[in-house]
């Protein structure tokens, strides 16, 4: 058989930048395979995706050499009407992929536009339907879903069309750990089935359960390693790519070996340590109902989170952790129960009041911006809060190397929606910190972050001086385990645990019956530090290991990272 994806010597640069964004690039996708395409970000794995998916050159202008070849046949020549036959791709942010107003025409929309029998479409949604376990979503307005609920309609939709190739970007960031496993038993089968399967994916432990056949090893627009799985795990950086904890320790114990030392121990910010009795709140539910018509999303929720706490909200897709923080900010209105903001009803403040309190960070950045520039969106709430124009530059200036969004050229003069998604978070991020709050609220802070911009950006934001508390929605486990002092677990709508991450991990059967895994940095830390409150992240983990493995009289300790910025 022919290889179905060609790509060759591919140099692509867009039509404003000044360096390449992919410097060629090639690669060969044979029926049956899958291709995990690994990199930080900013490496060019969305340019490739564009050039493979024909939006390069067809809807993004600039220089292009090399070429695109589907079974042969040149993309540059080919309609994209054409391309969408060969390649069926899933975005990173479901809301911009997302046409239909229901369920059933989102997924109709494809097949109807190759002019599809009725009947025909009607077959594939059942099959699809059954295959993609989006059966219960059937019936739902999509605009009422939540974010993982969509990136699982935005792959249905795919499926409904039937390409030989399947482009996949960071599907598993929305997902909760179990569905992310179903989505990836899916994708196995296709690849299985003859169909190829290109995935882009900074979980790179996770996505090892896909079994890829090859890893493109990406970095500044450069092919670093394309081959097997085993020569990308001894090659890729622990601390920019997130790898499985025994691949970390190995390195580690290597570097130590061979005379680098794995310098002080950093230990972590949290401390697990519960709020006291008595200790001021910032966010307090009380009985709080909310939802979309007569969709009740939450049902009858209470907590409260601490004016001094970082809190993590875990839970399956669906289980109301997004809706709770729009609750709060009152861009959902609640059906009955009250919201309190230090002691204070909700009820009398606005939204422009409550952003002075939290800065919020929506899952989809998107749905953030709107302005002609970065300049112009940074400075948008500040000027309606009328703050003093003086103090804008060093307020643009702060806010952008937090985020590290001041390492791009000419970044304050871009367009937002021409930035990645992963810098199209951090502006999101940005944005909020304009505000001076005192408190974030954060849904899916890590998405469209490679490992190094995500532990930079948490520490980051653990350094901001008046910052006094931190809540973020997650489906990263990790994530949540060594950066919360505090868990809130919902599933249904409901709280079904809350308190600290080794407290709420005890009980085994409740962490999975909520569509959570627990991850080999989770059995790491169970063996090597029973008993103690604290977690620690696989690179320091790693370091505590491998000191505690030399004599005593060499040990080398220290306290450093992101436990010299704990709250």
């Amino acid at each position: 058989m022919s290889a179905l994806l060609e790509v060759e010597d591919l140099t692509f640069t867009y039509r404003r930048a000044t360096h390449p964004a992919l410097r060629g690039v090639s690669l060969v996708v044979e029926p049956g395979e899958v291709l995990l395409v690994a990199g930080p970000s900013g490496c060019g794995k969305s340019t490739l995706i564009r050039s493979i998916n024909g939006l390069i050159p067809h809807a993004y202008s600039g220089t292009l050499q090399g070429q695109v070849r589907l079974d042969g046949r040149n993309v540059a020549e080919m309609r994209l009407r054409e391309v969408a036959r060969y390649v069926g791709t899933v975005l990173q942010d479901p809301a911009k992929q997302i046409v239909g107003a229901t369920v059933e025409a989102e997924l109709a929309f494809g097949p109807e536009n190759l002019g599809l029998p009725r009947t025909d479409i009607r077959e594939r949604i059942g099959e699809v339907a059954e295959r993609s376990g989006i059966r219960p979503l059937l019936g739902r307005e999509t605009a009422q879903l939540s974010g993982g609920e969509r990136q699982l309609v935005a792959v249905a939709g795919i499926l409904m069309m039937r390409p030989r190739i399947f482009v996949v970007d960071e599907p598993l960031a929305n997902l909760d750990p179990v569905t992310a496993t179903r989505l990836l038993g899916i994708l196995r089968a296709l690849a299985d089935a003859g169909e190829a399967v290109v995935i882009v994916e900074h979980r790179v432990e996770d996505v090892l359960d896909l079994r890829p056949d090859r890893v493109l090893y990406l970095d500044d627009g450069r092919e670093v390693y394309q081959g097997a799985v085993a020569g990308f795990l001894a090659v890729a950086d622990p601390r920019a790519v997130k790898l499985p904890f025994d691949v970390v320790l190995e390195r580690v114990r290597q570097e130590s070996a061979g005379g680098r030392s794995p310098g002080p121990l950093a230990m972590p910010w949290p401390v697990g340590a519960e709020t006291p009795r008595g200790a001021p709140l910032r966010l307090e539910f009380v009985d709080v109902r909310a939802g979309f018509g007569a969709q009740e999303v939450l049902h009858g929720i209470s907590a409260g989170l601490g004016a001094r706490e970082t809190v993590a909200v875990l839970g399956p897709n669906g289980s109301g952790k997004t809706t709770l923080f729009r609750t709060a900010m009152h861009l959902l209105p609640v059906t009955s129960g009250s919201i309190l903001v230090d002691g204070a009803s909700t009820r009398e403040r606005s939204v422009a009041e409550l952003a002075q309190v939290f800065g919020y960070v929506f899952q989809s950045p998107s749905q953030m911006l709107f302005a002609r520039t970065v300049r112009e969106e940074l400075l948008f709430g500040p000027r309606n809060l009328g703050r003093d124009p003086e103090t804008f530059d060093a307020l643009i200036a702060d806010v952008l190397r937090r985020t590290a969004l001041d390492q791009l050229e000419g970044i304050l003069d871009r367009p937002p929606l021409t930035l990645s998604f992963g810098q199209q978070k951090r502006l999101a991020l940005a944005i909020a910190l304009a505000l001076h709050p005192v408190t974030l609220l954060l849904d899916e802070p890590n998405a469209g972050q490679d490992h190094r911009t995500a532990t930079r950006f948490m520490a980051e934001v653990a350094a901001i001086p008046q910052l006094e508390s931190l809540y973020f929605v997650t489906h990263d486990v990790d994530l949540a385990l060594t950066h919360a002092d505090r868990i809130l677990l919902l599933r249904d709508g409901r709280v079904v645990a809350d308190g600290p991450p080794a407290r709420v991990i005890e009980d085994e059967d409740r962490w999975i019956g909520c569509n959570l895994r627990p991850t080999s940095l989770m059995r790491a830390n169970a063996r090597w530090r029973a008993g103690q409150a604290s977690f620690l992240d696989a690179t320091t983990l790693a370091q505590w290991v491998v000191t505690m493995e030399r004599p005593a009289g060499a040990r080398q300790t220290g306290r450093g990272g992101l436990g010299s910025t704990g709250r």
